[in-house]
Protein backbone atom coordinates (compact mmCIF):
# COMPACT_ATOMS: atom_id res chain seq x y z
CA UNK A 1 0.00 0.00 0.00
CA UNK A 2 2.76 2.11 0.47
CA UNK A 3 4.24 1.93 -2.58
CA UNK A 4 1.02 2.34 -4.19
CA UNK A 5 0.48 5.99 -2.34
CA UNK A 6 3.95 6.94 -3.10
CA UNK A 7 3.13 6.97 -6.79
CA UNK A 8 -0.39 8.63 -6.13
CA UNK A 9 1.96 11.33 -4.83
CA UNK A 10 4.57 11.39 -7.58
CA UNK A 11 1.63 11.92 -10.31
CA UNK A 12 -0.24 14.81 -8.24
CA UNK A 13 3.71 16.61 -7.93
CA UNK A 14 3.79 16.14 -11.83
CA UNK A 15 -0.11 17.48 -12.65
CA UNK A 16 -0.43 19.98 -10.17
CA UNK A 17 1.91 22.04 -11.45
CA UNK A 18 1.38 21.62 -15.18
CA UNK A 19 -2.49 22.53 -14.66
CA UNK A 20 -1.87 25.71 -12.70
CA UNK A 21 0.72 27.30 -14.13
CA UNK A 22 -0.81 29.57 -16.51
CA UNK A 23 -3.70 32.13 -15.78
CA UNK A 24 -5.63 33.38 -18.83
CA UNK A 25 -9.64 33.99 -19.16
CA UNK A 26 -11.42 35.21 -22.49
CA UNK A 27 -14.67 34.14 -23.80
CA UNK A 28 -15.84 31.49 -26.40
CA UNK A 29 -19.51 30.87 -27.60
CA UNK A 30 -21.73 27.46 -26.84
CA UNK A 31 -21.08 27.45 -23.04
CA UNK A 32 -23.14 24.71 -22.89
CA UNK A 33 -20.36 22.40 -23.84
CA UNK A 34 -18.65 22.36 -20.88
CA UNK A 35 -21.07 21.31 -18.76
CA UNK A 36 -21.13 17.58 -17.40
CA UNK A 37 -23.72 15.35 -19.20
CA UNK A 38 -23.60 12.35 -16.69
CA UNK A 39 -24.55 12.08 -12.89
CA UNK A 40 -21.52 9.68 -12.53
CA UNK A 41 -18.78 12.08 -13.81
CA UNK A 42 -20.22 14.96 -12.32
CA UNK A 43 -20.76 13.75 -8.53
CA UNK A 44 -16.27 13.79 -9.29
CA UNK A 45 -15.99 16.97 -10.42
CA UNK A 46 -15.87 16.21 -14.47
CA UNK A 47 -13.10 13.37 -13.81
CA UNK A 48 -14.05 10.27 -16.32
CA UNK A 49 -11.60 9.85 -18.62
CA UNK A 50 -9.35 7.37 -16.83
CA UNK A 51 -12.63 5.41 -16.38
CA UNK A 52 -14.18 5.36 -19.92
CA UNK A 53 -16.86 2.34 -19.25
CA UNK A 54 -20.25 3.50 -19.93
CA UNK A 55 -22.26 4.83 -22.47
CA UNK A 56 -21.09 8.53 -21.40
CA UNK A 57 -18.08 8.02 -22.42
CA UNK A 58 -19.46 8.99 -26.15
CA UNK A 59 -18.99 12.86 -24.61
CA UNK A 60 -16.13 12.69 -22.39
CA UNK A 61 -13.66 10.51 -24.08
CA UNK A 62 -14.66 8.55 -27.45
CA UNK A 63 -12.22 5.89 -27.15
CA UNK A 64 -13.59 4.23 -24.09
CA UNK A 65 -16.33 2.62 -26.62
CA UNK A 66 -14.19 -0.15 -26.85
CA UNK A 67 -14.58 -0.68 -23.39
CA UNK A 68 -18.19 -1.10 -23.63
CA UNK A 69 -18.57 -5.38 -24.65
CA UNK A 70 -22.75 -4.58 -25.25
CA UNK A 71 -24.97 -1.86 -26.12
CA UNK A 72 -25.34 0.81 -23.76
CA UNK A 73 -28.28 3.36 -23.40
CA UNK A 74 -28.03 6.55 -20.74
CA UNK A 75 -30.51 9.42 -20.44
CA UNK A 76 -29.34 12.16 -17.73
CA UNK A 77 -31.29 15.79 -16.60
CA UNK A 78 -29.45 18.25 -15.17
CA UNK A 79 -31.57 21.14 -12.58
CA UNK A 80 -29.00 23.82 -13.22
CA UNK A 81 -29.01 26.98 -11.80
CA UNK A 82 -32.24 29.75 -12.60
CA UNK A 83 -34.76 27.00 -13.73
CA UNK A 84 -32.27 26.20 -16.92
CA UNK A 85 -33.07 22.50 -18.39
CA UNK A 86 -29.97 20.54 -19.86
CA UNK A 87 -31.12 16.71 -20.83
CA UNK A 88 -28.43 13.89 -22.28
CA UNK A 89 -29.22 11.27 -24.61
CA UNK A 90 -26.47 8.44 -25.27
CA UNK A 91 -26.79 5.52 -27.07
CA UNK A 92 -23.69 3.05 -28.08
CA UNK A 93 -23.03 -0.25 -30.50
CA UNK A 94 -19.80 -2.69 -29.90
CA UNK A 95 -18.49 -3.99 -33.63
CA UNK A 96 -16.26 -6.64 -32.00
CA UNK A 97 -15.68 -8.07 -35.21
CA UNK A 98 -14.22 -5.07 -36.42
CA UNK A 99 -12.64 -4.13 -32.83
CA UNK A 100 -14.67 -0.86 -32.62
CA UNK A 101 -17.84 0.59 -31.30
CA UNK A 102 -20.08 3.44 -32.69
CA UNK A 103 -22.81 5.85 -31.02
CA UNK A 104 -24.86 8.12 -30.56
CA UNK A 105 -25.52 11.50 -28.54
CA UNK A 106 -27.49 14.37 -28.24
CA UNK A 107 -27.95 16.99 -25.59
CA UNK A 108 -30.37 20.17 -25.17
CA UNK A 109 -30.04 22.72 -22.95
CA UNK A 110 -33.22 24.94 -22.87
CA UNK A 111 -33.88 28.49 -20.59
CA UNK A 112 -37.81 28.46 -20.92
CA UNK A 113 -39.86 31.37 -21.63
CA UNK A 114 -38.72 34.45 -20.36
CA UNK A 115 -40.64 37.78 -20.38
CA UNK A 116 -39.28 40.70 -23.22
CA UNK A 117 -38.35 43.64 -21.89
CA UNK A 118 -37.35 47.06 -23.84
CA UNK A 119 -36.21 50.39 -22.95
CA UNK A 120 -39.54 52.01 -23.48
CA UNK A 121 -40.87 48.82 -21.47
CA UNK A 122 -38.89 47.62 -18.60
CA UNK A 123 -41.04 45.88 -16.69
CA UNK A 124 -41.91 43.75 -20.43
CA UNK A 125 -43.80 43.91 -23.74
CA UNK A 126 -46.41 41.35 -23.13
CA UNK A 127 -44.41 38.70 -25.15
CA UNK A 128 -42.03 36.28 -24.71
CA UNK A 129 -39.14 34.62 -25.98
CA UNK A 130 -36.61 31.99 -25.09
CA UNK A 131 -32.95 30.59 -25.50
CA UNK A 132 -31.69 26.96 -26.04
CA UNK A 133 -28.56 24.95 -27.03
CA UNK A 134 -28.34 21.70 -28.76
CA UNK A 135 -26.08 19.20 -29.86
CA UNK A 136 -25.77 15.92 -31.86
CA UNK A 137 -22.70 13.74 -32.19
CA UNK A 138 -21.94 10.28 -34.07
CA UNK A 139 -18.96 8.65 -33.07
CA UNK A 140 -16.78 5.93 -33.75
CA UNK A 141 -13.81 4.20 -31.62
CA UNK A 142 -11.05 1.51 -32.90
CA UNK A 143 -9.15 -0.48 -31.08
CA UNK A 144 -5.29 -0.50 -31.98
CA UNK A 145 -3.74 -2.93 -29.89
CA UNK A 146 -4.88 -4.77 -27.10
CA UNK A 147 -4.16 -1.70 -24.56
CA UNK A 148 -4.47 1.18 -26.65
CA UNK A 149 -7.79 2.80 -28.25
CA UNK A 150 -8.53 5.79 -29.84
CA UNK A 151 -12.15 7.52 -31.16
CA UNK A 152 -13.32 10.41 -32.57
CA UNK A 153 -16.89 12.58 -32.68
CA UNK A 154 -18.48 14.68 -35.19
CA UNK A 155 -20.96 17.12 -33.59
CA UNK A 156 -23.98 19.35 -34.95
CA UNK A 157 -24.33 22.44 -32.72
CA UNK A 158 -26.71 24.95 -32.92
CA UNK A 159 -27.62 27.95 -30.83
CA UNK A 160 -30.99 30.01 -30.72
CA UNK A 161 -31.71 33.01 -29.01
CA UNK A 162 -35.48 34.44 -29.87
CA UNK A 163 -35.98 34.51 -33.43
CA UNK A 164 -31.81 34.34 -34.08
CA UNK A 165 -30.41 30.63 -35.11
CA UNK A 166 -26.90 29.79 -35.49
CA UNK A 167 -25.53 26.30 -36.29
CA UNK A 168 -22.05 25.10 -36.53
CA UNK A 169 -19.87 21.90 -36.58
CA UNK A 170 -17.34 20.73 -33.97
CA UNK A 171 -15.18 17.42 -33.48
CA UNK A 172 -14.16 15.96 -30.57
CA UNK A 173 -10.60 12.73 -30.17
CA UNK A 174 -9.75 10.77 -27.34
CA UNK A 175 -7.32 8.10 -26.61
CA UNK A 176 -6.99 5.56 -23.68
CA UNK A 177 -4.03 3.51 -22.74
CA UNK A 178 -4.26 0.88 -20.14
CA UNK A 179 -0.43 0.35 -18.93
CA UNK A 180 -0.96 -3.44 -17.99
CA UNK A 181 0.87 -2.28 -14.60
CA UNK A 182 -1.43 -2.63 -12.05
CA UNK A 183 -4.70 -0.81 -12.23
CA UNK A 184 -3.11 2.30 -13.98
CA UNK A 185 -4.83 3.93 -16.96
CA UNK A 186 -4.17 7.10 -19.10
CA UNK A 187 -6.20 9.00 -21.52
CA UNK A 188 -6.94 12.16 -23.45
CA UNK A 189 -9.34 14.22 -25.23
CA UNK A 190 -9.60 17.14 -27.12
CA UNK A 191 -12.96 18.26 -27.20
CA UNK A 192 -14.68 21.30 -29.52
CA UNK A 193 -12.46 21.42 -32.05
CA UNK A 194 -13.10 23.41 -34.62
CA UNK A 195 -13.24 27.06 -36.66
CA UNK A 196 -15.00 29.89 -35.03
CA UNK A 197 -19.39 30.83 -36.16
CA UNK A 198 -20.71 34.10 -36.35
CA UNK A 199 -23.61 34.69 -34.09
CA UNK A 200 -25.10 38.41 -34.43
CA UNK A 201 -21.95 39.85 -36.16
CA UNK A 202 -19.03 38.85 -34.08
CA UNK A 203 -17.15 35.84 -35.28
CA UNK A 204 -17.00 33.69 -31.64
CA UNK A 205 -14.68 30.44 -31.21
CA UNK A 206 -16.06 27.36 -29.61
CA UNK A 207 -14.79 26.31 -25.76
CA UNK A 208 -12.14 24.14 -26.71
CA UNK A 209 -10.72 21.80 -24.02
CA UNK A 210 -7.84 19.59 -24.03
CA UNK A 211 -7.96 16.95 -20.72
CA UNK A 212 -5.31 14.76 -19.60
CA UNK A 213 -6.36 11.96 -17.28
CA UNK A 214 -5.42 9.20 -15.48
CA UNK A 215 -6.76 6.55 -12.94
CA UNK A 216 -5.59 4.14 -10.41
CA UNK A 217 -6.86 1.91 -7.80
CA UNK A 218 -5.53 1.30 -4.70
CA UNK A 219 -8.08 -0.64 -2.93
CA UNK A 220 -9.74 -3.19 -5.39
CA UNK A 221 -10.71 -6.96 -4.21
CA UNK A 222 -13.71 -8.69 -4.60
CA UNK A 223 -15.89 -6.64 -2.70
CA UNK A 224 -14.06 -3.32 -2.09
CA UNK A 225 -12.59 -0.97 -4.95
CA UNK A 226 -11.54 2.68 -4.98
CA UNK A 227 -10.68 4.49 -7.78
CA UNK A 228 -8.79 7.76 -7.43
CA UNK A 229 -8.84 10.02 -10.45
CA UNK A 230 -6.78 12.92 -11.45
CA UNK A 231 -7.19 15.10 -14.76
CA UNK A 232 -5.52 18.55 -15.53
CA UNK A 233 -7.33 20.88 -17.74
CA UNK A 234 -6.09 23.05 -20.28
CA UNK A 235 -9.36 24.87 -21.67
CA UNK A 236 -9.19 27.71 -24.29
CA UNK A 237 -11.20 30.52 -22.85
CA UNK A 238 -10.25 30.26 -18.97
CA UNK A 239 -7.46 29.96 -16.40
CA UNK A 240 -6.07 25.67 -16.37
CA UNK A 241 -7.33 23.52 -13.61
CA UNK A 242 -7.21 20.20 -12.02
CA UNK A 243 -9.87 17.87 -10.72
CA UNK A 244 -9.70 14.96 -8.09
CA UNK A 245 -12.08 12.20 -8.60
CA UNK A 246 -13.24 9.38 -5.81
CA UNK A 247 -15.22 6.16 -6.49
CA UNK A 248 -15.63 3.83 -3.95
CA UNK A 249 -17.70 0.89 -5.15
CA UNK A 250 -19.30 -1.88 -3.06
CA UNK A 251 -19.68 -5.27 -4.69
CA UNK A 252 -20.28 -3.43 -7.77
CA UNK A 253 -23.49 -2.18 -6.64
CA UNK A 254 -23.55 0.75 -4.01
CA UNK A 255 -21.17 3.42 -5.57
CA UNK A 256 -19.96 6.53 -3.18
CA UNK A 257 -18.32 9.04 -5.22
CA UNK A 258 -16.53 12.87 -5.05
CA UNK A 259 -14.72 15.31 -6.67
CA UNK A 260 -12.83 18.41 -6.09
CA UNK A 261 -11.96 21.15 -8.67
CA UNK A 262 -9.05 23.04 -7.99
CA UNK A 263 -7.67 26.00 -9.94
CA UNK A 264 -5.95 29.24 -9.42
CA UNK A 265 -8.86 31.57 -8.02
CA UNK A 266 -11.76 30.71 -5.86
CA UNK A 267 -11.63 26.89 -5.98
CA UNK A 268 -9.05 26.73 -2.94
CA UNK A 269 -9.84 24.58 0.60
CA UNK A 270 -9.98 27.50 2.82
CA UNK A 271 -12.02 30.64 2.16
CA UNK A 272 -10.56 34.36 2.49
CA UNK A 273 -10.71 35.45 6.06
CA UNK A 274 -12.46 38.94 4.41
CA UNK A 275 -13.30 40.58 1.51
CA UNK A 276 -11.19 44.07 0.90
CA UNK A 277 -11.76 46.74 -0.95
CA UNK A 278 -10.08 49.85 -2.42
CA UNK A 279 -9.42 52.88 -0.71
CA UNK A 280 -11.93 55.02 -2.83
CA UNK A 281 -14.40 51.85 -2.54
CA UNK A 282 -18.15 52.40 -0.81
CA UNK A 283 -18.40 49.10 1.14
CA UNK A 284 -21.85 50.35 3.00
CA UNK A 285 -23.73 47.87 1.70
CA UNK A 286 -24.22 45.29 4.25
CA UNK A 287 -24.30 42.49 1.78
CA UNK A 288 -20.12 43.37 0.73
CA UNK A 289 -19.28 43.85 4.35
CA UNK A 290 -18.66 40.23 5.74
CA UNK A 291 -15.86 38.62 7.09
CA UNK A 292 -16.45 34.84 6.60
CA UNK A 293 -13.71 31.64 7.06
CA UNK A 294 -14.16 28.00 6.73
CA UNK A 295 -14.39 25.48 4.01
CA UNK A 296 -14.87 26.91 0.52
CA UNK A 297 -17.07 24.23 -1.09
CA UNK A 298 -16.92 25.78 -4.16
CA UNK A 299 -16.13 23.06 -6.73
CA UNK A 300 -17.03 20.35 -4.61
CA UNK A 301 -19.11 17.52 -5.47
CA UNK A 302 -20.39 14.23 -4.31
CA UNK A 303 -23.14 11.60 -5.74
CA UNK A 304 -23.97 8.11 -4.95
CA UNK A 305 -25.03 5.11 -7.42
CA UNK A 306 -26.92 1.91 -7.69
CA UNK A 307 -26.24 -1.09 -9.99
CA UNK A 308 -28.92 -3.43 -10.82
CA UNK A 309 -26.90 -5.44 -12.84
CA UNK A 310 -28.81 -8.57 -13.16
CA UNK A 311 -31.11 -6.37 -14.80
CA UNK A 312 -28.54 -4.10 -16.63
CA UNK A 313 -29.70 -1.11 -15.21
CA UNK A 314 -27.96 1.49 -13.35
CA UNK A 315 -29.27 4.69 -11.27
CA UNK A 316 -26.59 7.70 -10.81
CA UNK A 317 -26.96 11.04 -8.40
CA UNK A 318 -24.78 13.88 -8.49
CA UNK A 319 -24.87 17.06 -6.48
CA UNK A 320 -22.62 20.09 -6.81
CA UNK A 321 -22.01 22.98 -4.86
CA UNK A 322 -21.72 26.46 -7.11
CA UNK A 323 -20.42 29.07 -4.78
CA UNK A 324 -22.87 32.20 -4.05
CA UNK A 325 -25.02 30.66 -7.17
CA UNK A 326 -26.09 27.92 -5.12
CA UNK A 327 -26.24 24.01 -5.71
CA UNK A 328 -26.92 22.23 -8.85
CA UNK A 329 -28.30 18.50 -8.94
CA UNK A 330 -28.25 16.03 -11.86
CA UNK A 331 -29.85 12.67 -12.19
CA UNK A 332 -28.93 9.69 -14.43
CA UNK A 333 -30.34 6.71 -15.66
CA UNK A 334 -28.53 4.22 -17.95
CA UNK A 335 -29.12 0.73 -19.22
CA UNK A 336 -26.92 -2.37 -20.75
CA UNK A 337 -28.38 -5.20 -23.37
CA UNK A 338 -27.33 -8.06 -21.62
Amino acid sequence: MNKKLLILVMLIVVLVPASLAQDKGGTAGMPFLKLDVAARAFAMGGAFIGLSDDASTLYYNPAGLINLKSSEFVSSHNMYLADISYSYIGATYPLPQFNAGVGLQVSYLTTGDMDETTIQNPDGTGRTFSAYDFMVGATYAQMLTPKFYVGGTLKLLGEGLAEKKVYTVAGDVGTYYNTGWESLVFGMSIRNFGGNYSYFVEETPLPMLFVFGLRYAPIDDSINKLDVLLEAAHPSDNSEYMILGLEYSYNNMFFVRFGRKFDNDEYWILKDDDVYFADNADSADEELNYSDSGINWMGTSFGLGFNMESMGLNLDYGWKHMGYLGVTHMVTLGYALR
